[in-house]
C-alpha cells in the first residue's frame, strides 16, 4: 500500500499544480483563451492517466485473495469468551460465535500482518469498538464465504486503556482491508461505522454500514475494488482524509454496488463520498442520496467510468479546483448545482443533470450549500481561471439556473449537448463571463430570452440563436433542417422557453436552414456570418451577427 499512497500523493499534488498554473492565466483574448483550453486538456489528460496508474496499484494479492491455511490458523469460540480477545502476534485467527460484550483487539508488533476471519460470528462492545487494531502493520478483516457476521459498539465509550480516541466500531491504527466473500454488518453506535488510520481497502464482501457520523473513513485513503457495500451515515458516507498531509486523503473506487445515504443527523457534513485529495471514479455501479454533495473532493475529481445515479441537497458533484468526466453513466436526478468545479473538462461519457440552480458551474473554491440550505451558501465573481471544457460524451441538462455557466471561459470541441435551461430571464441556458467558442460537436440550448448568450465570434464552427416572438411550451420539440429536409439538430426541451442556440458540424455560412418548432416551419434562416442571431432576447448571439429572412420570416 506505500506505493498506492505515494501515487495518490503525486496525482494530488500535480492536480494542485495544474490548477494553481491555470487559475494564474489571464484568459481575456482568444489567444490566452485557447492557451487556457490546452491547458486544462492536459491537466484532464494527466488525471485520466493517473487514475489508471493508481487504480493498477491500489490492492495488494492478499487483499484480494481472502483464503486461508486452515490448518496453520487459531480458532477461537467468541461464546465461550467474557471479555475481550487480545491477538499479539501475526498470524490468522477464525472468530464464531457470540461475545456480547466485549472487543477482538489486535496488539502485535509494527511489522505484523494479522488476518481476523469472521465466521458466523457476532461482536458488541458496550464501551468500546468492536474490533480495535492498536499495533501492527496491517490487518484484514475476512468475512469467510458463506458467513453472516455483526460488529457493533456502543453509544458510549469507556476511557481507552492505551492512551487512544477510538471513536469507530472498527478502529484500526494501521492499514486495513475489509474483504472475503461473507456478509458483515457493521453498526457505529457511538460516531464512526469503520475507521483506518492508515490505508482503508474493501474488496469482494457484502458490507452494510450504519453510522452515527462518517460511515467509512480512511485517514490517507479508501480503495473499494469491488463488493456489495450499503452506508447509512447521519454525517459523510465514505471519507478520505487526513489533517496533517493534504496530498493525502484520497478515495478511489474501481468497482463494486455501492448504496450511499447520508444526513437527518445534524452533522457539520453530510456528503456521499468526501475526499480531502483527489477523488477517483474507474467502475462500479454507484447510488447516493446526499443531504450535501454526493460526490466532494477538496481537491480533484474524476470519473473514467462507472453507472452513478447521484442525489443531493447540494451539489452533484463539487471539485475545488480539476473536475474529469471522461466516461460512464452519470445522473444527478436532484441538486442545487449539479456538477461544480474550478476547472471541468467532459470528453466522454453520457450525463444527465438536474438541478434547482446551476447544471454546469465553473466556479469552483471552497463549497457551500444552497441558499436558504443547513450549510449556508457560495458567492463567486468572474474569474477567468475558471473554465469548462467539452470535447466528447453527451451532455443533458435540465437546470432552473444556467444551463452551462462558466465564471471563466467555455470551449466545445466535441460532443452532444442538450440544455433545458431557466424559465426566468435573470438566467440563460449557456453562460460565459470570458470568451465561449465552439469548434466541433452538436449543441442545442434552449431558455428564456432575458439574459439568452450565444457564442463568440471567434468560434470555428457556426451557430444560430434565435428568439421567438412568444415562449413555447414544455415538450415542444425544435428541429433545424437543411435545404433538403435533413434533420442537423432536434430536442425537445422539458421546460417553457422562448430562445434556442444550435450549432453543429454541418452548418454552413451562406445556406439556409428551416427551423421547426413542434412540426410547424418557424423561419428560414441564411447563416450570413459564423454566428446567426435573430429575434431580441437580452444578450442572445455573438456579436455582429445577422440572420436573413425567406419566406414570410418575421423578426421577433
Amino acid at each position: 500500500m506505500k506505493k498506492c499512497k505515494i501515487l495518490f500523493a503525486i496525482f494530488a499534488a500535480g492536480a494542485l499544480v495544474f490548477a494553481a498554473g491555470c487559475r494564474s492565466a489571464e484568459a481575456t483574448t482568444s489567444a490566452a483563451a485557447t492557451a487556457n483550453v490546452v491547458t486544462t486538456a492536459a491537466e484532464a489528460a494527466s488525471a485520466v492517466s493517473a487514475a489508471q496508474t493508481i487504480s493498477s496499484d491500489s490492492y495488494s494479492d492478499r487483499d484480494l485473495d481472502a483464503s486461508y491455511d486452515a490448518a496453520e490458523a487459531i480458532a477461537v469460540d467468541l461464546s465461550a469468551l467474557t471479555g475481550d480477545y487480545t491477538i499479539t502476534a501475526a498470524g490468522v485467527y477464525v472468530f464464531s460465535g457470540t461475545l456480547s460484550d466485549g472487543a477482538i483487539i489486535v496488539n502485535a508488533g509494527e511489522e505484523d500482518k494479522v488476518q481476523i476471519v469472521l465466521s458466523n460470528a457476532s461482536v458488541t462492545n458496550g464501551d468500546g469498538p468492536a474490533i480495535y487494531a492498536v499495533t501492527a502493520d496491517k490487518v484484514f478483516v475476512t468475512a469467510e464465504a458463506g458467513s453472516v457476521n455483526s460488529l457493533a459498539d456502543g453509544t458510549s465509550y469507556a476511557e481507552d486503556a492505551f492512551g487512544n480516541n477510538p471513536d469507530g466500531a472498527i478502529f484500526a491504527r494501521c492499514d486495513l482491508t475489509i474483504n472475503g466473500a461473507g456478509t458483515l454488518s457493521v453498526d457505529g453506535n457511538y460516531k464512526f461505522g469503520i475507521v483506518g488510520k492508515d490505508d482503508v481497502v474493501v474488496v469482494d464482501a457484502t458490507l452494510t454500514v450504519t453510522a452515527q457520523s462518517d460511515g467509512l473513513v480512511g485517514k490517507d485513503s479508501v480503495s473499494i475494488g469491488s463488493g456489495t457495500i450499503s452506508i447509512t451515515a447521519g454525517g459523510d458516507g465514505v471519507v478520505g482524509e487526513n489533517g496533517d498531509d493534504s496530498t493525502l486523503g484520497s478515495v478511489l473506487i474501481d468497482g463494486g454496488t455501492i448504496s450511499i445515504q447520508t444526513g437527518g443527523a445534524n452533522a457539520d457534513s453530510a456528503k456521499g463520498v468526501k475526499a480531502q485529495a483527489a477523488l477517483v471514479i474507474n467502475g462500479g455501479d454507484i447510488t447516493i442520496d446526499a443531504e450535501d454533495d454526493a460526490l466532494h473532493s477538496a481537491n480533484a475529481l474524476t470519473i473514467t467510468n462507472g453507472t452513478l445515479r447521484l442525489s443531493s441537497g447540494d451539489d452533484g458533484m463539487h471539485s475545488d479546483d480539476l473536475l474529469v468526466i471522461s466516461g460512464g453513466e452519470v445522473t444527478v436526478s436532484r441538486s442545487y448545482e449539479g456538477i461544480e468545479g474550478g476547472e471541468i473538462t467532459i470528453s466522454g461519457g453520457v450525463i444527465d443533470v438536474t438541478s434547482s440552480d446551476d447544471g454546469v458551474n465553473a466556479a469552483g473554491g471552497a463549497d457551500g450549500s444552497f441558499s436558504g440550505g443547513p450549510r449556508g451558501n457560495d458567492s463567486f465573481s468572474a474569474d477567468t481561471g475558471k473554465s469548462i471544457v467539452i470535447s466528447g460524451g453527451t451532455v443533458t441538462v435540465n437546470a432552473e439556473g444556467d444551463g452551462l455557466d462558466s465564471n471563466g471561459t467555455m470551449s466545445i470541441s466535441g460532443g452532444t449537448i442538450y440544455i433545458s435551461g431557466p424559465t426566468n430571464s435573470g438566467n440563460g441556458a449557456l453562460d460565459s463571463a470570458s470568451t465561449m467558442t465552439i469548434s466541433s460537436g452538436i449543441v442545442v440550448a434552449a431558455g428564456s430570452a432575458g439574459m439568452a448568450q450565444g457564442f463568440d465570434q471567434n468560434s470555428s464552427q457556426a451557430s444560430i440563436s434565435y428568439t421567438f416572438t412568444s415562449a413555447q411550451q414544455a415538450g415542444t420539440t425544435v428541429t433545424l433542417k437543411d435545404a433538403s429536409g435533413a434533420v442537423i439538430a432536434s430536442y425537445t426541451p422539458e421546460k417553457t422557453f422562448q430562445n434556442v442556440v444550435i450549432s453543429a458540424p454541418s452548418l454552413t455560412v451562406g445556406q439556409s436552414y428551416t427551423l421547426y418548432a413542434g412540426g410547424t416551419a418557424v423561419e428560414t434562416i441564411t447563416l450570413t456570418g459564423i454566428v446567426t442571431s435573430i429575434g431580441s432576447g437580452g444578450m442572445d448571439g455573438g456579436v455582429g451577427g445577422g440572420g436573413q429572412r425567406m419566406g414570410g420570416g418575421r423578426r421577433g
